[in-house]
């Protein structure tokens, strides 16, 4: 059923996403139909690059699968998983399966370099980044990090993330009350940080609040 999982995604993330999406996907399913491999692979890579969900899913089915491109498990776990903390329901399955593949030091790379991506973009000012980092530090560490989790989540409902608010509440019933209180106090101090780092224009109106 997993192999079969691997071998069906780029038909099936295809079928779904064509409506509504660029040409360039469009033309790098066709291709992976047609036997093409290599030069869909570089087309779903430009576009995984440029955050397109479906060509990020595609592409680390393909890698995965070493289709086109030598096989990969690590660089195909990572673009699952970003399409995945960007809300891409169909990379789940395939980010679980891929996930299974990895040693515990591979995982940690791999939460490493998600981690450096998604700070990133936060301080760039790109929405919903604080809670997929908690994401990361609770569902890719291996234990997970809850006190750390805890404390993007309530980044992440502080800055009015969706959803952050509901992980923070589960997040911080597992946690003794001076670790709960410790992360509160962390969390205000970085609400403050993140507030002066970002861009003026990228800056969220929550942020007037901040100390």
């Amino acid at each position: 059923m997993r192999r079969f999982l691997l071998a069906s995604v780029v038909w099936i993330c295809g079928a779904a996403a064509m409506a509504g999406s660029t040409p360039d996907f469009g033309r790098a399913v066709a291709m992976a139909q047609d036997g093409q491999a290599g030069a869909a692979v570089a087309i779903f890579a430009d576009l995984a690059q440029a955050g397109h969900r479906a060509a990020q899913v595609n592409l680390a089915v393909m890698l995965a699968r070493g289709q086109g491109v030598p096989q990969d498990d690590q660089a195909a776990a990572y673009w699952a998983w970003r399409a995945r903390l960007a809300g891409e329901t169909r990379a789940i399955a395939v980010s679980d399966l891929l996930l299974d593949r990895l040693t515990k030091a591979a995982r940690a790379r791999l939460a490493d370099r998600l981690l450096a991506d998604l700070s990133a973009r936060a301080k760039e000012g790109v929405p919903g980044q604080f809670a997929a980092i908690g994401r990361v530090e609770a569902q890719l560490r291996t234990p997970a990090k809850k006190d750390e989790a805890a404390l993007w989540f309530t980044l992440g409902a502080a800055f009015e993330e969706p959803g952050a608010l509901a992980l923070r509440e589960v997040t911080m019933a597992e946690l003794e009350p001076k670790a709960r209180l410790a992360v509160q106090e962390r969390a205000g101090a970085e609400f403050a940080k993140w507030c002066a780092e970002m861009p003026q224009d990228a800056r969220p109106e929550t942020c007037a609040r901040a100390p």
